[in-house]
């Protein structure tokens, strides 16, 4: 009975021993994983909260503030001297940006009329009345200046839309494509524009087959422009929202690939998601058997559309669609010309999602943020913790671990007090 009793003691002294310290290792590992999954850029949203966008509305303003000198004399001369930088740049987003942040960036004196004139008038939006008071509160030379670079740009629009011979002759099959040099810097579609006007700017299927023809022959083609331009022609022939939606975005990576405006890093993840989603090991083959025999040059057209509609993989298709959502969203909500700055930030996914935050909380001021710090303007999207039950779930073990540990170290301190009780007597005091 005896010896039962030393092997128990024995036991009992190093099972808690043993408990503590794995719990001790345990518990580090999940806080780190509940802390990566909360605040790391894999937890940015595909459709952000409305906590996050209120949050990252004000580290934005938060910002513009920093921008504005100290001394509250020189902030309205600053102000008024950055919006005249971006109209000289002809980049309206940015210069409209800049009037919306004034607010921010001008002395509270300055505040106080802007924002009274704002009230007092009579347009729908909030931003469109600060808008128009920001313009009044302008020298006189830059707010006209404004008004003709706005109207500049809205005659472009409409040319855009009627389709002009300069968007006409922009396809795959023109010799600026070869290489991604020449042509118009930004080739996109404006709001409302048709969807011949569109076709247009993606170039033909016609095209398609005689710049894929070079491709397999070696010469010089950007080829994931040339993807990129047949997952667009294959979705506009769809007719439902998501393929409107992809179009749209793939003509702005289509732009942004031609003015080399994209990083190194993102242009090497659009290239792994862009061949995830038409691979070269179905696409070259059945090219080749497209292209291989003579025939007229509607059939030869035919099969290369069919070709590239057969080598689709419709897994990787999914995970480039959800790239191509929030490229047409943040063109949606600033413009295709500003989306293009606002995305040659971005390094991969988060920092498109990033960047979705930022101009969903501040539209054209995202614009005016980036021009103005680059890209140290992608933290200022905060997103906060996004919940999730695996997040739940792990929460709940780093909880459960830390009460473990804290009745272990009880039970132990316990027991060692009984055992000094029993072998030295009481403790003094």
């Amino acid at each position: 009975m005896a010896r039962r009793r030393k092997r128990t003691d024995k036991t009992s002294g190093w099972m808690p021993a043993v408990i503590f310290n794995s719990l001790l290792i345990l518990t580090p590992v999940i806080a780190a994983q509940v802390l990566g999954a909360a605040f790391s850029g894999a937890s940015f949203s595909e459709s952000p909260a409305i906590e996050a966008i209120d949050q990252t509305r004000r580290n934005i303003d938060a910002a513009f503030a920093s921008f504005a000198p100290r001394n509250p004399g020189d902030r309205y001369e600053f102000w008024y001297d950055v919006v005249d930088r971006e109209l000289g740049e002809r980049d309206m987003a940015a210069a409209h940006g800049f009037l919306l942040a004034a607010p921010e960036m001008l002395d509270k004196k300055d505040v106080r009329g802007l924002m009274a004139a704002a009230d007092s008038e009579r347009l729908s939006r909030a931003d469109e009345r600060l808008t128009a008071a920001a313009l009044r509160k302008l020298p006189t030379a830059i707010s006209l200046k404004y008004e003709q670079t706005q109207v500049s740009a809205r005659v472009l629009d409409t040319q855009v839309e009627e389709g002009p011979e300069t968007i006409a002759e922009e396809s795959t099959g023109n010799a600026a494509d070869a290489d991604g040099v020449g042509g118009p810097e930004v080739e996109v579609a404006a709001p409302g524009v048709s969807e011949e006007a569109r076709f247009r700017l993606l170039g033909n299927f016609q095209d398609l087959a005689e710049n894929s023809e070079r491709w397999l022959h070696g010469d010089r083609i950007d080829t994931i422009a040339l993807k990129m331009t047949a997952i667009g022609l294959i979705e506009a022939e769809s007719s439902d929202g998501v393929s409107d939606a992809n179009i749209r975005a793939a003509s702005i990576l289509k732009s942004a690939l031609r003015s080399r405006r994209l990083t190194d890093e993102f242009r090497t993840y659009l290239t792994a998601r862009v061949n995830a989603a038409l691979p070269d090991d179905k696409l070259r083959p059945a090219l080749s058997t497209a292209l291989g025999q003579l025939a007229t040059t509607e059939v030869r057209t035919e099969r290369v559309k069919a070709a590239f509609t057969g080598a689709i993989d419709q897994r990787g298709l999914l995970r480039l669609e959800d790239d191509l959502e929030q490229i047409d969203r943040i063109g949606t909500l600033t413009s295709p010309t500003a989306a293009i700055t606002l995305i040659e930030q971005a390094e991969d996914s988060a920092d498109l999602r990033r960047i979705r935050l930022i101009a969903e909380a501040g539209g054209d001021r995202a614009v005016a943020l980036v021009k103005q710090s680059g890209t140290a303007a992608l933290r200022v999207a905060d997103t906060g913790v996004h919940w999730t039950m695996h997040m739940v779930l792990q929460v709940m073990g780093m909880t459960l671990s830390a009460v473990a540990m804290l009745f272990v170290t009880w039970s132990t301190l316990r027991r060692n007090i009984k055992f000094r009780r029993r072998h030295h007597g009481p403790l003094p005091g």
